[in-house]
């Protein structure tokens, strides 16, 4: 009963709340209303697929800004508390943008799990077995993307890999250990990797999405199991990304974020005037008719070169006021969002050879200084490992700026307690489980993270 009842109390709290709350439908139970009987249905629950990523709570919206808006990146300049508690790292259980944020994924996981559950019964007179396959290697490598960016924001988490309803039975699952989530990602990535097209597309996954994704995960299990394989593993993925399909640093920064689909870009989501988001109008000022619901604080602005073409394009000014520029779109929300691009693979590349400090250190500087002198940087001429570290910390903090990096990179490093002025405990270094989860879920193996 008390389930049933928070259930619907969430549902009603959807469809009468604000556009900034939660999404309409239970995300625990999303049961399939459409049949896939073909290849043609197949496809279009693939493209629901991709929608569901296109939510407020993940990539249109809050999931994107809070990595930066927890860093130092971004500072709250709006109305939403919700985003106050973010941005003083005093985040409460039942911060609503946080419940956005964890029902959003669940219900792409879910889409996820109900179309790789009908695939196998598709008569094969209409959809062969390899087609079946490269269906289920992007959805495979979505599901891993989506177990991953939950992972890292909660720690361990309850595991999807089967359509959920409303029993008892998938409704109480426990929490898993990272361990357990990462390994259930590199099967998932395996797979994608076998069978996934290698053409890169718009708003598509493709072979080299799926690597760009084992390079970011391994490279993070590195600090989280000690083990230096993981390195070895990182800087092979990025280089096949680097090196096996034609991609290309875009010459001009700024044309990465005209437009969509540069040459350097590995995958990115394609919004739309249907399918849009609100980056736009959260960043830009209300003189400009925006919200100007956040802005990166003044030290941020102070730590570019007076020679760093980045600068531009990620920050204007209106009058005194500076504002995130990456995402110009506030009447139709059509500004596409990176998951992956290049640069991020040589950055990746040089990060893990610099920690095996047995490496090359012509090709750690060349990673580098591609993406400095993109920027119109200097070359870094340094032999210092650590120096060559804390070199690539900079370059991915404005490299990446208001792209949902920055938060991670410093969590995933260690370097978040230090960085960081509010962040002066390690509890702060997870996102609390949503309140709801905690009193909807009854099993002994869910539990809330430590400090909240």
């Amino acid at each position: 009963m008390k389930k049933s009842i928070i259930l619907f109390a969430l549902l009603i709290w959807g469809l009468t709340g604000c556009e900034d709350l939660l999404d309409t439908d239970p995300y625990h139970s999303i049961p399939s209303d459409e049949a896939i009987n073909t290849a043609q249905d197949v496809e279009r629950a693939i493209n629901g697929c991709y929608s569901a990523m296109q939510s407020n709570g993940y990539y249109a919206r809050h999931y994107l800004i809070f990595g930066d808006l927890a860093a130092d990146n971004l500072r709250w300049t709006g109305t939403h508390d919700g985003y106050d508690q973010v941005n003083s790292n005093n985040i409460l259980a039942d911060n609503v943008y946080v419940e956005s944020i964890w029902s959003s994924i669940y219900i792409a996981l879910n889409r996820v799990n109900n179309t790789l559950a009908a695939i196998p019964d598709v008569d094969p007179d209409l959809m062969n077995d390899a087609s079946k396959n490269r269906a289920m290697a992007e959805l495979r490598f979505l599901r891993a993307l989506h177990h991953y960016n939950l992972m890292r924001l909660f720690g361990p988490i309850p595991v999807r890999t089967e359509p959920a309803t409303a029993g008892d039975a998938d409704l109480n699952i426990p929490r898993q250990s990272m361990e357990t989530v990462l390994e259930l990602i590199y099967d998932d990535l395996e797979f994608a990797m076998e069978h996934i097209t290698e053409q890169i597309s718009m708003g598509r996954a493709s072979k080299p999405a799926a690597q760009a994704l084992m390079a970011r995960v391994k490279l993070h299990d590195y600090f989280i199991r000690d083990n230096e394989a993981h390195l070895d593993d990182a800087i092979a993925f990025a280089t096949h990304v680097i090196e096996d399909y034609g991609l290309n640093l875009e010459p001009d920064y700024a044309n990465l974020f005209i437009n969509g689909g540069s040459m350097e870009s590995v995958f990115e989501l394609a919004f739309n005037e249907q399918e849009d988001n609100r980056l736009g109008f959260y960043f830009f000022p209300t003189a400009l008719s925006g919200r100007y619901e956040v802005a990166p604080p003044q030290e941020f602005i102070d730590s570019f070169s007076e020679d760093d073409l980045r600068m531009e394009t990620s920050i204007s000014f209106e009058g005194a006021d500076p504002y995130g520029n990456k995402y110009t779109d506030i009447q139709t929300g059509t500004d596409n969002v990176y998951i992956f691009r290049l640069a991020e693979m040589h950055l990746i590349r040089a990060e893990a050879m610099i920690l095996k400090e047995d490496a090359n250190l012509d090709l750690i500087r060349e990673d580098i200084n591609a993406i400095r002198e993109r920027a119109g940087l200097l070359p870094v001429t340094t032999s210092n490992y650590p120096a060559l570290l804390q070199e690539v910390e900079i370059q991915r903090q404005k490299e990446f700026a208001f792209e949902g990096h920055r938060w991670f990179d410093l969590v995933r490093t260690n370097r978040a307690m230090e960085v960081l002025e509010n962040v002066t405990s390690e509890h702060q270094l997870l996102f609390p489980i949503p309140l709801s989860e905690i009193l909807a879920n009854d099993h002994e193996g869910m539990y809330q993270n430590e400090g909240y």
